[in-house]
């Protein structure tokens, strides 16, 4: 039986192969592939197909451009955009240049295959329809299907528009509840990870429950077939092992094929059962979910070693220099002192605790014999170290992540007046966590022996700093280091 034939155009060799294996190999569809738009154009005018795949991002002709080019030759090919999770907003654009549907990378194999068959299924019941005079009653069914199709679309881009830039899966867990108990109307719902036998309920909403065992529970059956499950009433409730009242929709959320969570939700407020469709859609979400979660985790996996990696820079900096080992550190903590007493946000602080921890990452590129040097340093030693600031904001510079402690790392050596260095910044054009670390990060210095002096007693540093109050230093940040324990000399251990 010839299931049709499909065109895949993207530019990516690699999508290509991998789409031309699901659709060729496991669907059995015929499948030609093109490299970009202008490709995908010549390859129609020779050959006609059933369904046309592309990509958006191409070179010569980008997606948009062959969708336009299609539907003014007036093919008549459904088109499929390949679009990233991100990009939903693309892929909506797409569909109302004329796209029939999308799909997001990465792909799974029984979603393109899905979204294969429901297109040629639809084309040949439009065939059908040019067959048989019953137009008015399948013109009906067609209008059903569409507002659906447009409804899960709407669906899918608040879902991209509310999570997608959520990078605390804490905040995820709520926004899920939240989301999937307004979208089906329910009076309870709830999200939990599974590990070691037990769920432990993260977020909640119309339900008390916790951490319990998903032994002999709906949830072990969940888990065990990795596929959804509705409770009908009369059967047990997980959460707390009474009867329930109404169907209690449980749907597993996976990662690499295994269940890390189960998404739950029951009592719709109208009483009635879920529907085909609600089932369908509730799916979709978790999918959706489970993509963004899986993402979350990814990222911090990178972040941490990312983390580690610029921290071991660090200490192989101070394991250089006996004067200044855990001079970071210190200078992390007193930071944090001066911003709570100003008030300062839990970002801010953040931005405190990891960039002053960083604030002397460039000195990894200072020479010893200039860093370790035991007298006086010379005008060109001096130009030397004074780079290191920018070293520093150089090496941080490729991370994307980082883009207020790097302001940090650059300007720590800025004076209020303007005197400083790398570039003469003065009064309030310094960021406010980095005047902070100018007091801290000098105060630390002065009462720190080094070889070519000793240590300042914390009442000659404090002097110094009231002495050089809004000229080398903001004096509202002098003022406030001398409100917290360090500024009235209580050491970090005290």
């Amino acid at each position: 039986m010839d299931k049709g034939r499909i065109l895949i155009v993207d530019d990516d060799p690699i999508v290509r192969d991998v789409l031309y294996d699901i659709l060729s190999n496991v669907g059995g569809y015929r499948a030609d592939l093109a490299f970009d738009g202008v490709d995908g154009l010549e390859k129609l005018k020779r050959q006609e197909y059933d369904i046309i795949f592309t990509d958006l991002t191409m070179p010569r002709m980008n997606g948009m451009d062959f969708l336009k080019e299609t539907q003014r030759m007036n093919f008549g090919i459904p088109v499929v955009v390949i679009t990233g999770f991100s990009s939903i907003d693309n892929a909506v654009n797409a569909m109302r240049e004329g796209a029939k549907d999308f799909i997001t990378k990465p792909f799974r194999i029984d979603t393109v295959l899905t979204v294969a068959s429901k297109i040629l299924g639809e084309r040949r019941l439009l065939n059908r329809i040019s067959r048989h005079d019953d137009i008015e009653s399948t013109v009906g069914k067609l209008n059903s299907e569409l507002f659906k199709s447009l409804h899960e679309i709407g669906i899918l881009q608040s879902i991209s528009n509310e999570i997608d830039g959520i990078f605390s899966n804490r905040e995820i867990y709520e926004k899920l509840v939240e989301m999937v108990s307004r979208l089906f109307m329910v009076r309870e719902a709830s999200f939990g990870i599974v590990e070691n036998g037990e769920i432990k309920i993260e977020a909640g909403i119309g339900t008390t429950a916790r951490t319990r065992s998903i032994s002999g529970t709906i949830f072990e059956r969940v888990v065990s077939s990795k596929s959804y499950y509705i409770a009908l009433p009369g059967e047990i409730n997980p959460h707390d092992g009474t009867a329930l009242a109404f169907p209690f929709f449980s749907i597993p959320l996976t990662m690499n094929d295994e269940v890390f969570g189960i998404l739950s939700i029951s009592s719709k407020a109208d009483g009635t059962a879920f529907t085909d469709y609600e089932i369908s859609l509730a799916l979709t979400f978790a999918k959706k979910a489970a993509m963004r979660i899986e993402n979350n985790a990814l990222y911090e996996v990178f972040y941490g070693n990312l983390i580690n990696t610029l921290k071991s820079l660090v200490i192989s900096i101070e394991a250089r220099d006996i004067y200044t080992r855990n001079h970071s550190e210190r200078v992390a903590a007193y930071a944090l002192q001066v911003a709570e007493v100003m008030g300062l946000s839990s970002d801010d602080k953040e931005i405190i605790r990891f960039g002053g921890y960083l604030h002397d990452i460039g000195k990894i590129g200072v020479r010893d014999t200039v860093l370790l040097k035991p007298s006086k340093l010379t005008d060109e030693e001096f130009i030397e170290i004074r780079l290191h600031p920018v070293i520093g904001d150089n090496i941080i510079k490729p991370i994307k992540f980082f883009p207020r402690e790097r302001e940090l790392i650059r300007h720590h050596h800025e004076r209020f007046d303007g005197k400083g260095y790398p570039d003469g910044l003065a009064g309030e054009r310094i960021p406010l966590v980095v005047r902070i670390m100018n007091v801290v990060d000098t105060f630390d210095a002065m009462t720190t022996s080094r070889p070519y002096r000793t240590a300042r007693t914390h009442e000659q540093a404090v002097e110094e700093l009231i002495r050089c109050s809004d000229s080398q230093f903001d004096g509202v940040i002098v003022n406030a280091f001398l409100q917290t324990p360090a500024g009235r000399g209580a050491s970090l251990g005290s």
